[in-house]
């Protein structure tokens, strides 16, 4: 299927939620019970109002850390006719389904829990692959996620809101003379403030998915992608999320014109574990820091390990050398659809982008050759 798009318009935060929760409402609906369901699924949490309690619970970490996002993510709710709450299960399922009715009660939501039930998280997630040849820079990630999010992915074009933190004080004008605010564009999914993306001023991201023991009510994460691709470099991008107040645990790679890290971190720890160089640098959805291995575990019928060495072994053979060829070498970790179990780990989508260029090329499912990706000029 074509990969659908989202282009937001204005300069108000809040009315850019209206716009995306109007556009998707049934498709927000309707992915916001899968979620619910797959919570309920793999948790202890037992019911939708102890659900919605604990994502209710992350509303003032969002808004204290961002109130712009938090109108946006307000804003999603009402225009899909849901609660904020609803909204923060849908962009939180994998950390919120870290956490268990101990959590709960800690916070007060629920009576005292003497015992947590172990808890059964998926065993899958995302590959990605940072490369610099000398000649080009490139950054891409696959999407590895319950296979039932794969008809709701999309690619969501967000201004800049002049006021954002890191704006210039005087944007940049076009040789017309008219200002050019930039733009971020971001893979994601219906209902979801953006999970991976690039920005016009060059900044760039990738995440993975780690499996956290540690987990912890914290910043909702999709808007800490928002924010940090609102920063003008990928240093930046680093210094907040050794800022922020995260919940579980993740892999990113912040990556610009001169910069590139990939940090590992959880809801305690955080650590740059690859900085600078050329790469290739390949991550999947295990720590491969020995320090902060402890943080996260790798789950039984995890293909973490498996998709490691298969993309380490493609790249130190031969590095891709254009967008194309990284989107195309992705093919080799492509996890295909089960369907008779349609919640199961799936490839349902992938992004790469071109630093230099300001390019980004994105499908829906798995990429590789003979398929058709969506291309679009970022700026």
């Amino acid at each position: 299927m074509t990969l659908r798009t989202l282009e937001l318009t204005g300069t108000d935060p809040a009315r850019w939620g209206e716009q995306h929760g109007e556009a998707f409402r049934d498709d927000i609906r309707a992915l916001y019970a899968i979620r619910l369901g797959l919570t309920l699924e793999k948790t202890d949490l037992g019911d939708e109002a102890s659900v919605l309690s604990l994502a209710a619970h992350h509303l003032p970490a969002l808004r204290a850390f961002d109130e712009a996002l938090f109108a946006e993510l307000c804003g999603i709710a009402r225009g899909a006719g849901l609660t904020p709450a609803h909204v923060v299960v849908l962009n939180h399922y994998t950390d919120l389904r870290d956490l268990t009715k101990r959590d709960l009660a800690a916070l007060g939501l629920a009576p005292a829990a003497d015992v947590a039930t172990d808890v059964a998280t998926d065993p899958g997630g995302c590959t990605a692959v940072f490369v610099d040849d000398g000649h080009e820079r490139l950054l891409g990630q696959t999407w590895d996620m319950h296979g039932s999010a794969e008809p709701f992915a999309v690619l969501i074009t967000v201004p800049q809101n002049p006021d954002d933190d890191g704006a210039p004080s005087k944007p940049k004008l076009s040789r017309a003379g008219v200002p050019e605010v930039g733009r971020t564009v971001l893979f994601s999914i219906t209902g979801c403030l953006g999970m991976t993306g690039l920005s016009s001023w060059g900044n760039a991201l990738t995440i993975n998915n780690l499996n956290g023991v540690d987990a912890k009510v914290g910043v909702v994460w999709p808007a800490f992608v928002r924010k940090a691709l609102r920063q003008r470099t990928a240093r930046q991008a680093l210094q907040l999320l050794r800022s922020t107040t995260v919940g579980s645990g993740r892999h990113y790679v912040f990556a610009d014109d001169h910069d590139v890290f990939g940090v590992e971190t959880s809801s305690t720890k955080t650590k740059v574990i690859f900085d600078g160089g050329r790469g290739p640098y390949v991550h999947t959805n295990h720590c491969v820091d020995a320090e902060m291995a402890p943080t996260a575990r790798i789950l039984p019928g995890s293909s973490t390990i498996a998709r490691y060495e298969a993309m380490t072994k493609l790249v130190g053979q031969r590095a891709p050398a254009t967008v194309r060829a990284l989107f195309d070498s992705f093919s080799v970790v492509g996890l295909a659809p089960k369907p008779a179990l349609p919640h199961d780990v799936t490839t349902c989508g992938a992004l790469v982008m071109d630093l230099k260029r300001r390019v980004v090329m994105a499908c829906e499912g798995i990429p590789g050759e003979g398929v058709a990706p969506l291309v679009i000029e970022v700026g």
